[in-house]
């Protein structure tokens, strides 16, 4: 089709507010390749424009590049703006064993959505656990008071608003479960089991490390005696130690034997502590008595569980049995050790859900004590 003069004139005007767009355009580009967003080679400026289809076709591909820049630079900073005005809350721990890292935690599963300070003298929210009694003093009467706790106590809903304990409680939205096993990095118990069962054969039969005995109910040592009439049971703590004082390595020390004493104290609910874990990690099969949901998370087939003293001789005949016969054994060994796979990302994420649940409300509507 042939253009006319005017129709010329059209194009030639057409064509010229496109060059100065894209002299625009790549004046931007040097800043933008600055920034290795995108490339020069990218944008095909290699062009040989011999006629206006070949001019069009470089400015639409530059124009289409150079908005999606500027389309990721909006949106980075509408996200930059919105992390600067995150809700800012206050926060504290007392009574911790180690209250910088409980802070330290906090402020790591809070800092995506809300912007947290520490204030000693009159947070908004106290953290608290069992080991003093700090969280009732007059500077935090009017903070929200969380307690976490890491030993085995049941929460007081007449002194927390809310709480995250280990026993079996449904308080609305004030109360969490949250079995102290998971406080452990699972991922990395496995890991270092199959690493312990990988290693040279035992030939030791038992061990425990036990060096306080003073707040036990006694079942633990009523075991032990049993189990000692079958074979003697090596103990590697300050309590009745018989391998010449206590053990520099407990996990080291029970990597020798196939079985290890992983009794709590007393029985509980929902009480997991620290021994089956040391077990698990050191390759043994665990003889456990404490908590009795325990099966709840962790595979029974993986450890032995005593629940009550009419269980003690059917168990010990069990144990026998595994002891006598090397493929029981390892089948044991090679079990799971979590009742299924995952079970501590979803518990994690609802505790998540919980601690969020807490922060995201007004300070006034958060309140749940008015004690």
């Amino acid at each position: 089709m042939k253009i006319n003069s005017i129709g010329k004139i059209y194009l030639f005007i057409f064509n010229l507010i496109i060059f100065i767009i894209n002299i625009i355009l790549l004046f931007n580009i040097k800043n933008i390749q600055n920034e290795g967003k995108i490339s020069i080679k990218d944008l095909n400026t290699n062009f040989k424009f011999k006629n206006s289809d070949n001019f069009l076709e470089f400015s639409i591909k530059t124009f289409k590049q150079i908005s999606n820049y500027l389309n990721i630079k909006y949106n980075n900073k509408l996200k930059k703006n919105k992390r600067k005005y995150k809700k800012q809350i206050t926060v504290y721990s007392v009574d911790q064993l180690n209250p910088k890292s409980v802070l330290l935690w906090i402020k790591n599963q809070l800092r995506h959505k809300f912007k947290v300070k520490f204030d000693k003298f009159n947070p908004d929210y106290l953290i608290y656990d069992v080991f003093g009694v700090n969280h009732t003093n007059k500077e935090y009467e009017n903070s929200i008071k969380i307690a976490i706790f890491t030993e085995n106590k049941i929460p007081d809903f007449n002194e927390t608003d809310y709480a995250i304990s280990h026993p079996h409680i449904n308080y609305l939205d004030r109360y969490f479960k949250y079995p102290a096993f998971l406080s452990y990095n699972i991922k990395s118990i496995k890991k270092l089991r199959e690493k312990a069962i990988n290693s040279p054969k035992r030939i030791k039969f038992c061990a425990a490390v036990i060096s306080n005995n003073v707040c036990s109910d006694g079942f633990r040592l009523k075991f032990i005696d049993e189990l000692n009439k079958y074979k003697k049971i090596d103990m590697g703590g300050r309590f009745l130690n018989n391998v010449g004082g206590p053990v520099e390595n407990k996990i080291e020390f029970l990597s020798s034997y196939k079985f290890s004493i992983a009794m709590e104290n007393t029985e509980g609910d929902g009480y997991l502590s620290e021994k089956i874990v040391d077990s698990l990690v050191s390759g043994t099969i665990p003889i456990y008595y404490g908590d009795y949901t325990i099966d709840e998370y962790i595979n029974p087939k993986s450890f032995i569980l005593i629940k009550s003293e009419k269980d003690i001789k059917k168990k010990i005949e069990y144990i026998k049995e595994i002891d006598n016969n090397d493929e029981k054994y390892l089948n044991i060994l090679k079990e799971n050790i979590l009742i299924y796979e995952n079970i501590d990302y979803a518990i994690e994420k609802e505790k998540a859900q919980f601690i969020y649940h807490i922060f995201e409300q007004e300070k006034l509507k958060a309140r749940r004590n008015y004690f």
